[in-house]
């Protein structure tokens, strides 16, 4: 079954697939069809747009905490990470925003595909972007604090988020990082918001 749609659909792996560690589908052709892919930016690699199929992913994953929806993209997400050699950041959640979730939507995302991530950020203020202005989201400052032993000196990150709007989250940490010594940091986000489009996420 579609774990969007919950329509039958036949989804198999060959002994090839699992050797290449492909992951089998769990959406249908016709939910896939329905998301966008991203264009090339210079701020930000996106695997997606952010339109309304992505939208109602969204609400059903982080909103009304559907885990299991982690698996969708897990095989674009692994393609697209397997191989790099930088630190991998995912964008934590406030301890109290986890509590009422229960679960990370980023972290459960590298997690599903497999992809291994560093623990070294904590955000210390608890705030709901959806809730903010667009003026309130730029101004975003102090929402974030390294935590662990990881070096930073010298090292390469990639940081880790689920939505990319204004670039404040991942531009806020990425002066953390580069202010400790990093010496290069880039973004990866499993879908970028279009600039004439006014979606709250």
């Amino acid at each position: 079954m579609c774990l969007l749609c919950d329509r039958p659909f036949q989804a198999s792996s060959s002994w090839y697939d699992v050797v290449l560690r492909k992951f089998p589908p769990v959406i249908c052709e016709r939910c896939r069809e329905s998301f966008e892919a991203a264009e090339p930016n210079d701020d930000v690699e996106a695997l997606f747009t952010y339109n309304d199929a992505m939208k109602h992913y969204i609400e059903r994953y982080k909103f009304g905490k559907d885990v299991a929806l982690a698996e969708v993209f897990r095989s674009d997400i692994y393609e697209a990470l397997r191989n790099r050699r930088e630190t991998i950041v995912a964008v934590p959640l406030h301890r109290e925003r986890l509590h009422e979730r229960t679960f990370s939507q980023v972290h459960c995302l590298l997690e599903a595909a497999h992809i291994p991530y560093a623990n070294i950020l904590k955000k210390v203020v608890h705030d709901q972007q959806s809730k903010k202005t667009l003026a309130e989201r730029q101004n975003n400052k102090n929402r974030f604090l390294l935590q662990g032993e990881i070096c930073i000196q010298g090292q390469e990150f990639i940081i880790v988020d689920d939505i990319y709007t204004t670039g404040a989250t991942v531009g806020e940490i990425k002066n953390i990082l580069l202010s400790h010594g990093a010496t290069k940091v880039s973004s990866f986000v499993l879908a970028k918001v279009k600039s004439n489009k006014n979606y709250l996420v």
